[in-house]
Protein backbone atom coordinates (compact mmCIF):
# COMPACT_ATOMS: atom_id res chain seq x y z
CA UNK A 1 0.00 0.00 0.00
CA UNK A 2 1.36 3.46 -1.10
CA UNK A 3 1.41 6.03 1.15
CA UNK A 4 1.68 9.89 0.38
CA UNK A 5 4.35 12.04 1.36
CA UNK A 6 1.81 14.26 2.65
CA UNK A 7 0.36 11.67 4.92
CA UNK A 8 4.22 10.71 5.82
CA UNK A 9 4.93 14.16 6.55
CA UNK A 10 1.82 14.40 9.37
CA UNK A 11 3.26 11.42 10.78
CA UNK A 12 6.53 12.08 11.32
CA UNK A 13 5.22 15.53 12.82
CA UNK A 14 2.78 13.98 15.30
CA UNK A 15 5.83 11.69 16.41
CA UNK A 16 8.24 14.84 16.84
CA UNK A 17 5.56 16.65 18.58
CA UNK A 18 4.97 13.25 20.84
CA UNK A 19 8.96 12.75 21.68
CA UNK A 20 9.08 16.48 22.88
CA UNK A 21 6.59 16.40 25.08
CA UNK A 22 8.03 13.30 26.45
CA UNK A 23 11.04 15.46 26.89
CA UNK A 24 9.76 18.23 28.38
CA UNK A 25 9.30 17.02 32.11
CA UNK A 26 13.11 16.10 31.90
CA UNK A 27 14.39 19.60 30.94
CA UNK A 28 11.82 21.44 33.68
CA UNK A 29 13.46 19.23 36.24
CA UNK A 30 17.09 20.08 34.78
CA UNK A 31 16.12 23.70 34.31
CA UNK A 32 14.62 23.76 38.39
CA UNK A 33 18.13 22.35 39.29
CA UNK A 34 19.91 25.07 36.88
CA UNK A 35 18.25 27.98 38.07
CA UNK A 36 18.59 26.81 41.90
CA UNK A 37 22.50 26.19 41.36
CA UNK A 38 22.66 30.04 39.56
CA UNK A 39 20.41 31.97 40.72
CA UNK A 40 19.34 29.92 44.08
CA UNK A 41 15.87 28.88 45.67
CA UNK A 42 14.66 32.68 45.85
CA UNK A 43 14.98 33.02 42.35
CA UNK A 44 12.86 29.98 41.34
CA UNK A 45 9.32 30.54 40.28
CA UNK A 46 6.84 29.03 37.53
CA UNK A 47 7.92 32.37 35.70
CA UNK A 48 11.73 31.44 35.72
CA UNK A 49 11.25 28.01 34.87
CA UNK A 50 8.84 28.47 31.85
CA UNK A 51 11.53 31.37 30.65
CA UNK A 52 14.45 28.86 31.28
CA UNK A 53 12.97 26.06 28.99
CA UNK A 54 11.12 28.35 26.61
CA UNK A 55 7.28 27.50 27.68
CA UNK A 56 4.46 30.17 28.98
CA UNK A 57 3.41 29.39 32.84
CA UNK A 58 0.43 27.97 31.48
CA UNK A 59 2.13 25.63 29.25
CA UNK A 60 4.24 24.15 32.24
CA UNK A 61 0.71 22.95 34.08
CA UNK A 62 0.19 20.55 30.80
CA UNK A 63 3.03 18.31 31.79
CA UNK A 64 3.06 18.87 35.75
CA UNK A 65 -0.46 19.50 38.00
CA UNK A 66 1.66 21.89 40.83
CA UNK A 67 4.64 23.48 41.82
CA UNK A 68 5.33 20.61 44.21
CA UNK A 69 5.47 18.31 41.53
CA UNK A 70 8.21 19.78 39.49
CA UNK A 71 10.13 20.11 42.45
CA UNK A 72 9.36 16.55 43.20
CA UNK A 73 10.73 15.64 39.28
CA UNK A 74 13.78 17.80 39.92
CA UNK A 75 14.70 16.10 43.13
CA UNK A 76 14.55 12.65 41.59
CA UNK A 77 16.29 13.96 38.79
CA UNK A 78 18.99 14.80 41.03
CA UNK A 79 19.13 11.42 42.93
CA UNK A 80 19.14 9.50 39.71
CA UNK A 81 22.33 11.37 38.96
CA UNK A 82 23.73 10.64 42.79
CA UNK A 83 22.91 7.40 42.44
CA UNK A 84 25.17 7.20 39.05
CA UNK A 85 28.10 7.96 41.08
CA UNK A 86 28.46 5.03 43.20
CA UNK A 87 31.26 2.89 41.52
CA UNK A 88 31.32 -1.10 40.50
CA UNK A 89 31.09 -2.54 43.91
CA UNK A 90 33.83 -4.96 42.57
CA UNK A 91 36.45 -2.57 43.02
CA UNK A 92 39.00 -2.97 45.73
CA UNK A 93 38.08 -1.13 49.09
CA UNK A 94 40.43 1.82 49.09
CA UNK A 95 39.84 2.09 45.19
CA UNK A 96 35.73 2.24 45.69
CA UNK A 97 35.94 4.93 48.43
CA UNK A 98 38.27 7.14 46.01
CA UNK A 99 36.24 6.72 43.09
CA UNK A 100 33.08 7.23 44.53
CA UNK A 101 34.52 10.50 46.50
CA UNK A 102 35.82 11.98 43.18
CA UNK A 103 32.66 11.28 41.27
CA UNK A 104 30.61 12.94 44.15
CA UNK A 105 32.78 16.00 43.90
CA UNK A 106 33.11 15.99 40.05
CA UNK A 107 28.66 16.28 40.03
CA UNK A 108 28.55 18.69 42.83
CA UNK A 109 30.95 20.64 42.06
CA UNK A 110 29.42 20.97 38.22
CA UNK A 111 25.67 20.72 39.46
CA UNK A 112 24.87 23.42 42.36
CA UNK A 113 21.76 22.40 41.76
CA UNK A 114 21.82 18.63 42.78
CA UNK A 115 24.68 20.19 46.06
CA UNK A 116 21.49 22.20 47.37
CA UNK A 117 19.39 19.62 47.60
CA UNK A 118 21.59 17.25 49.05
CA UNK A 119 23.25 19.26 51.27
CA UNK A 120 21.26 22.50 52.52
CA UNK A 121 18.98 22.55 55.20
CA UNK A 122 16.61 24.30 53.79
CA UNK A 123 16.56 21.79 50.70
CA UNK A 124 14.87 19.85 53.43
CA UNK A 125 12.93 22.20 55.17
CA UNK A 126 11.05 23.98 51.94
CA UNK A 127 10.40 21.10 49.42
CA UNK A 128 7.47 18.30 49.63
CA UNK A 129 8.54 15.14 51.85
CA UNK A 130 8.36 13.36 48.58
CA UNK A 131 10.98 14.99 47.64
CA UNK A 132 13.35 15.21 50.62
CA UNK A 133 12.71 11.62 51.29
CA UNK A 134 14.64 9.84 48.21
CA UNK A 135 17.26 12.82 49.25
CA UNK A 136 17.49 11.67 52.70
CA UNK A 137 18.01 7.93 51.35
CA UNK A 138 20.51 8.74 49.06
CA UNK A 139 22.94 10.35 52.01
CA UNK A 140 22.22 7.55 54.14
CA UNK A 141 23.39 5.19 50.94
CA UNK A 142 26.62 7.18 50.76
CA UNK A 143 27.34 6.59 54.56
CA UNK A 144 26.80 3.03 54.46
CA UNK A 145 28.72 2.47 50.89
CA UNK A 146 31.44 3.98 52.56
CA UNK A 147 31.60 2.25 55.84
CA UNK A 148 31.07 -0.91 53.94
CA UNK A 149 34.24 -0.09 52.01
CA UNK A 150 36.08 0.75 55.24
CA UNK A 151 34.97 -2.27 57.03
CA UNK A 152 36.00 -4.61 54.22
CA UNK A 153 38.99 -2.99 53.90
CA UNK A 154 40.14 -2.72 57.91
CA UNK A 155 38.99 -6.85 57.63
CA UNK A 156 41.30 -7.62 54.57
CA UNK A 157 44.14 -5.56 56.16
CA UNK A 158 43.95 -3.24 53.54
CA UNK A 159 42.55 -0.30 55.40
CA UNK A 160 44.44 0.82 58.68
CA UNK A 161 42.78 -0.67 61.87
CA UNK A 162 43.71 1.43 64.46
CA UNK A 163 41.22 3.67 64.26
CA UNK A 164 37.90 2.75 63.81
CA UNK A 165 35.82 2.43 60.94
CA UNK A 166 32.92 5.10 61.66
CA UNK A 167 35.68 7.85 62.61
CA UNK A 168 37.13 6.84 59.02
CA UNK A 169 34.70 7.34 57.32
CA UNK A 170 33.91 10.87 58.97
CA UNK A 171 37.12 11.99 57.26
CA UNK A 172 36.11 10.83 54.30
CA UNK A 173 33.09 12.54 54.03
CA UNK A 174 34.76 15.63 55.65
CA UNK A 175 37.09 15.73 52.49
CA UNK A 176 34.41 15.16 50.00
CA UNK A 177 32.35 18.10 51.47
CA UNK A 178 35.68 20.28 51.59
CA UNK A 179 36.67 19.56 48.07
CA UNK A 180 33.39 20.48 46.71
CA UNK A 181 33.57 23.79 44.71
CA UNK A 182 37.33 23.90 44.87
CA UNK A 183 38.33 25.50 41.16
CA UNK A 184 42.26 24.21 41.89
CA UNK A 185 42.47 20.78 40.42
CA UNK A 186 45.99 19.99 41.07
CA UNK A 187 45.30 20.55 44.97
CA UNK A 188 42.02 18.39 44.30
CA UNK A 189 44.73 15.73 43.11
CA UNK A 190 47.12 15.74 45.64
CA UNK A 191 43.76 15.53 47.93
CA UNK A 192 42.95 12.08 46.40
CA UNK A 193 46.35 11.02 46.23
CA UNK A 194 46.81 11.55 49.64
CA UNK A 195 43.54 10.29 50.83
CA UNK A 196 44.30 6.07 50.34
CA UNK A 197 47.90 6.80 52.10
CA UNK A 198 45.80 7.72 54.94
CA UNK A 199 43.64 5.36 55.35
CA UNK A 200 45.86 2.31 54.42
CA UNK A 201 47.13 -0.33 56.45
CA UNK A 202 50.70 0.46 57.74
CA UNK A 203 50.89 -3.67 57.81
CA UNK A 204 48.86 -4.71 54.47
CA UNK A 205 48.17 -8.71 55.43
CA UNK A 206 48.01 -9.23 51.79
CA UNK A 207 49.17 -7.22 48.35
CA UNK A 208 46.56 -4.70 47.27
CA UNK A 209 45.97 -5.54 42.96
CA UNK A 210 45.29 -1.85 41.56
CA UNK A 211 43.82 -1.80 38.37
CA UNK A 212 47.11 -0.99 36.95
CA UNK A 213 48.30 -4.58 38.35
CA UNK A 214 45.52 -6.31 37.24
CA UNK A 215 46.78 -8.96 34.59
CA UNK A 216 45.34 -8.62 31.10
CA UNK A 217 43.17 -11.19 29.84
CA UNK A 218 45.46 -12.41 26.83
Amino acid sequence: MKVSKWLLTIWFMGAGIRMKRSERRFQIADAVLRIIGERGLTSLSTSTIAEEVGLTTGALYRHFESIDEILVSAALYGVEQLEATFPDPKLPPLERIVVLARNRIDLLHSRPGINWLLRSEQAFLTLPPNATGPLHDVAVKSRKYFLAAVREGVRDGYIRDDIEPETLVVTVMGTVHAMIGNQDRAQMDRVFDALPKLLASPRPSRTLVTRKDRPTKS
